[in-house]
């Protein structure tokens, strides 16, 4: 229905949503549209040309699922309508919502998939290393989360740019 209104507001609104935040949604909303196209399974398992990023795949992937990744573009601007209207309430209410960054991302998530060279990955996009704590008083053994490490080093190379974008978004 959104997509046969009349232009108006709503639309206006939802172009400005996908301009100003292009830089993560683009990539989210294919990465969403394969993940469905693929069962659901993790990006790992997907074809070796969509795992890397080949253009050409993903050129065609775009093509194909052009309607699926608009679905997804949508739900995040329908989301984050809602969560500004959220927090506009309880701001007037004198109430402030107050949560936390997350330090580590999914293996099987967007910001992976888009994003490889930030990971300490091998060259089937594998973690090299993943995240956990070691033996203490709750677990004998460790525990092992499966988050990939960050390689530092790629992100002081260009200003800590993924995470200055990641925070301002918050």
């Amino acid at each position: 229905r959104f997509q046969g209104a009349p232009p108006g507001d709503s639309a206006s609104r939802y172009r400005s949503f996908r301009r100003a935040n292009a830089g993560w949604l683009d990539d989210y909303a294919l990465f969403m549209a394969l993940k469905e196209a693929h069962g659901g399974g993790p990006w790992a398992d997907w074809p070796q040309p969509l795992r890397h990023r080949r253009r050409p795949a993903l050129a065609e992937a775009r093509a194909a699922l052009s309607r699926e990744a608009e679905r997804q573009a949508f739900r995040q601007f329908l989301f984050f309508a809602q969560w500004d209207r959220l927090r506009a309430r309880a701001r007037s209410l004198g109430l402030r919502i107050m949560g936390d960054a997350p330090m580590y991302v999914a293996a099987d998530s967007a910001d992976v998939w888009a994003h490889p060279e930030l990971f300490k990955l091998d060259a089937d996009l594998q973690p090299v290393v993943v995240a956990g704590v070691p033996p203490d008083y709750f677990a004998e053994t460790g525990q092992l989360w499966g988050n990939p490490i960050y390689d530092w080093d790629r992100h002081a190379a260009d200003g800590y740019a993924w995470w200055i974008s990641r925070l301002r978004a918050l």
